[in-house]
């Protein structure tokens, strides 16, 4: 049976209506669908978000619904009035987004004998407003700076289609801008929106009255007195980026905030102005700074996984931390570390019986280190780091002794631009081992004791709009790498006589986030590449210092270190090309609660993964680069999305039997999959 909406409330006004369709009838009716027709310049997600009437849900999610709310969720029943306020949203929703010209209509299909409904909403959008022209008023004797900002980071400009919301964004992005340059008391005039019926398009005119401009007046550092803990009030006021009587300005007060909570001292931190104590003749408003310490010792156990070495790492250990170290919020860290990679592959019964732990299927790392923290050199944007670690790297068919020393700068440049600066020295003894686990008698080239002096610069830009799941956004990283300088030039280091490595080492990563309106589908994308050259000498650049391929974060139709054309993979090559693209699709994003697991949290993710590494810049050839595909899930947490993830081998450039493509190979004997497990996204 089909009606349309206004059949329907005529029916509903009418009084002697027939039970069947009574609204207490219709009221009984479960909605099985709720489907858009005619929209194809709004996408249906986008509609259905608007509307109050939704679809019931699975029939597992109502069975355990009658058992809890927590288990799942009630069957959702047609509801006549609701219907009509969700055709005045939709069409209010599209003179939003400037449909002037829409229309919005529905057709029910009910079902009385097993109680069901299906809706559907026909839409006849009609032709787009577009902003022809858009003028802004009362700029007049403003600072440049304020002028630039206003003029070169607009979000809509003439020629752009028309929507409420880009224009809101667009009001609440000036009135920032004038905000964050002292002007806290700017008045927006009535805005005028003038749409002309001759061409369906729109003016829009804007007039400020920017009124006085406003300065940081005094600082005041409140500590919360529930702890006994105190920082420096200098420090506090050190890492601000505002002094009294520079312009006032929301971002920089935000900015500050960043700062403190960056120190990893405070549990807390507020800035607030207190416009309320300011005199009624001064243009100054004096700031306080509310903070409570965190405990500045603490003694910490640790049980946790990790993804480095792009696989799945058990780690335990024990750390120490000191927040304030001699003051200043100096931090010291002290921790030591034990780690079992791909503890899945591990033969214990062949450890414990023969070979030991040189057995080739234990992969480990144990570890010793400290580091201090100065957070503030020269400026606030600026972070000197020193640690000192030594490590026992258990690889396949090798374990490496690893003695580092590092000393770290690093600066805020730009709003989402850091730089760094480190030095190392880095004594490394590798040894290798047979099969069998016994030490050979020589070692292999590049498995030679070395002791090398590195320096590397770090550039990276950071526009990611969340740090474990971005929806959109780009990280870009570049870094240069060089050892053996300063032995070459000054004879030695700290007298050792053990040989360096004189190489150059370039690296460069860039991953690009793209998402839809509401999120739902997510595409994601990485290149990756690097190499190393010898500019002096015959030292091999060491084990340590290569690149490596395969795993979790790598192609993943590989194991971690398997994947190369070079004589051993495990022991990393000097050239890396990687590529990498993901599509992550919420698909259970409207499917309510089962249980006690909220699937929204769950998304589907398909993958395709290309890469290798070489021996040499010159030996990269395109038939050599692996490739890989398949599928994965995620489960969002709160420290990040766990994973796992199916990688086929698509094709195999090294297989021996000579069927490279998985289209030459009998599906279920010759192709070769692996499951990986790893903590946040590959990338």
């Amino acid at each position: 049976m089909t009606l349309s909406a206004r059949v329907l409330c005529a029916l509903l006004t009418l009084a002697g209506a027939s039970v069947a369709l009574s609204q207490t009838s219709l009221r009984e009716l479960e909605v099985t669908s709720v489907a858009f027709e005619g929209n194809r310049e709004l996408s249906s997600d986008a509609l259905a978000a608007v509307l109050q009437t939704k679809e019931s849900p699975g029939f597992l999610s109502k069975l355990l619904g009658k058992i809890s709310a927590s288990l799942g969720e009630k069957p959702r029943f047609f509801d006549p009035e609701a219907l009509r306020s969700d055709v005045l949203r939709l069409r209010q929703y599209y003179r939003d987004q400037g449909f002037f010209l829409s229309s919005v209509d529905t057709t029910l299909q009910m079902d009385f004998a097993n109680r069901s409904i299906d809706i559907i909403f026909r839409i006849v959008e009609g032709p787009r407003s577009v902003i022809d022209t858009l003028v802004v008023k009362g700029l007049e004797n403003l600072p440049s700076i304020l002028l630039e900002d206003i003029e070169n980071n607009r979000l809509i400009r003439a020629g752009d289609p028309y929507s409420v919301d880009a224009v809101e964004q667009e009001l609440r992005r000036i009135i920032n801008s004038f905000a964050n340059h002292g002007y806290v008391r700017v008045q927006l005039e009535e805005p005028i929106a003038r749409r002309y019926a001759s061409t369906n398009n729109i003016t829009l005119i804007w007039t400020f009255r920017p009124n006085e401009r406003y300065s940081f007046g005094n600082v005041t550092v409140v500590h919360d007195t529930t702890v006994s803990q105190r920082v420096d009030e200098a420090v506090v006021i050190r890492h601000l980026e505002f002094l009294p009587g520079d312009f006032y300005s929301e971002e920089r007060k935000a900015d500050s905030e960043r700062n403190l909570n960056r120190l990893g001292v405070f549990e807390a931190t507020r800035i607030e102005p207190l416009v309320d104590q300011r005199p009624e003749d001064s243009l100054r408003i004096p700031m306080r700074v509310f903070v409570r310490p965190r405990p500045f010792h603490e003694l910490t156990p640790e049980i946790g996984v990790n993804d480095e070495n792009s696989a799945f790492n058990v780690t335990t250990g024990i750390g120490y931390s000191n927040r304030n170290f001699f003051g200043g919020a100096r931090s010291l860290t002290i921790r030591t570390r034990v780690g079992l990679q791909s503890i899945q592959d591990v033969n214990f019964t062949r450890i414990l019986n023969h070979t030991g732990l040189r057995d080739s299927s234990l992969i480990s790392r144990i570890e010793l280190s400290s580091q201090i923290v100065q957070p503030y050199l020269f400026s606030n944007k600026v972070r000197l780091t020193t640690s000192l670690s030594a490590m026992l790297e258990k690889q396949k068919n090798y374990f490496a002794p690893i003695y580092q020393a590092r000393v770290g700068v690093d600066a805020q440049l730009a709003r989402f631009t850091r730089g760094a600066v480190e030095f190392h020295l880095e004594r490394v003894d590798p040894q290798s081992f047979t099969k069998e686990g016994e030490e050979e008698l020589s070692r292999r080239e590049g498995l030679t004791p070395q002791f090398n002096s590195i320096i590397t610069l770090t550039l990276q830009r950071d526009r990611r709009n969340d740090l474990f799941s971005p929806t959109e956004g780009f990280f870009h990283s570049g870094s240069i790498e060089e050892s053996g300088f300063l032995p070459s030039t000054f004879g030695g280091v700290l007298g050792s006589r053990l040989p360096y490595s004189n190489y150059i080492k370039i690296s460069a990563v860039g991953q690009w986030y793209w998402g839809t309106r509401e999120n739902t589908v997510i595409w994601a994308g990485r290149l990756r590449g690097g190499f190393s050259k010898l500019y002096r000498g015959d030292v091999e650049v060491p084990i340590t210092r290569k690149f490596f391929a395969g795993g979790s974060e790598s192609v993943r139709g590989w194991r971690s270190r398997e994947l190369g054309a070079v004589p051993s993979p495990n022991e990393g090559g000097k050239a890396l090309f990687e590529a990498n693209v993901e599509l992550r699709w919420h698909l259970f994003s409207k499917a309510g609660r089962f249980l006690f697991i909220d699937p929204s949290n769950i998304s589907v993710v398909g993958f395709v993964d290309a890469g290798n590494i070489w021996t040499d810049l010159r030996r990269i050839r395109a038939s050599e680069i692996a490739m890989a595909a398949g599928l994965g899930l995620r489960w969002d947490t709160i420290a990040g999305p766990i994973r796992i993830d199916f990688g086929l081998r698509i094709y195999d450039p090294f297989d021996m039997s000579g069927r490279k493509w998985i289209t030459q190979r009998r599906f279920f004997h010759d192709t070769y999959g692996l499951v990986h497990f790893g903590i946040g996204h590959a990338f």
